[in-house]
């Protein structure tokens, strides 16, 4: 029972999403799952709970990319840079960083001197299957800092509180 309104909410979710979802880069987070919710129904109705929870948390990734995306809180590149100003609201986020190589990545705070924070300083290999972190914003306008890159990334700020 647990496991059919957990597949509910993930499917709500979807649908809010894929509804809000405009430009194709956002869809193609979320393309590969077109049936991942029967599927997991139907592996969690054969007993396959690993299974299920493997696919679950597939979509679980896909949706978290989605809607950082259209947010405009997902960030990607090889090379780097130093992005414009953007306010991030409020709150307690999972700050995901992604990459096959080396990667710097701090925030700096327009309003307030010297807050700045290092997220990630992470040699090859340290984030291939993804690092996180804990990120706690006051809702002030920051700028993300990528410096010793030598490989793409991708950079995903996560709500969760």
């Amino acid at each position: 029972m647990k496991k059919r309104v957990a597949v509910a909410i993930v499917v709500a979710l979807m649908i809010v999403v894929a509804g809000a979802l405009g430009a194709s880069n956002l869809v193609d987070a979320l393309r590969g799952h077109e049936n991942s919710v029967q599927r997991i129904i139907a592996l969690a109705d054969k007993g396959d709970e690993q299974g299920a929870l493997v696919l679950l948390n597939s979509l679980h990734a896909a949706v978290i990319e989605a809607r950082a995306k259209m947010t405009g809180l997902f960030f990607s590149g090889q090379a780097n840079k130093l992005t414009d100003p953007f306010v991030l609201p409020a709150g307690v986020y999972r700050v995901h960083f992604t990459t096959n190589g080396f990667g710097a990545v701090k925030t700096v705070v327009l309003a307030e001197s010297d807050n700045e924070k290092l997220l990630f300083n992470l040699a090859p290999g340290d984030a291939s299957e993804g690092a996180s972190t804990v990120y706690r914003s006051r809702g002030s306008r920051i700028m993300i800092q990528f410096s010793n890159i030598s490989a793409p990334y991708k950079l995903v700020f996560e709500r969760i509180e």
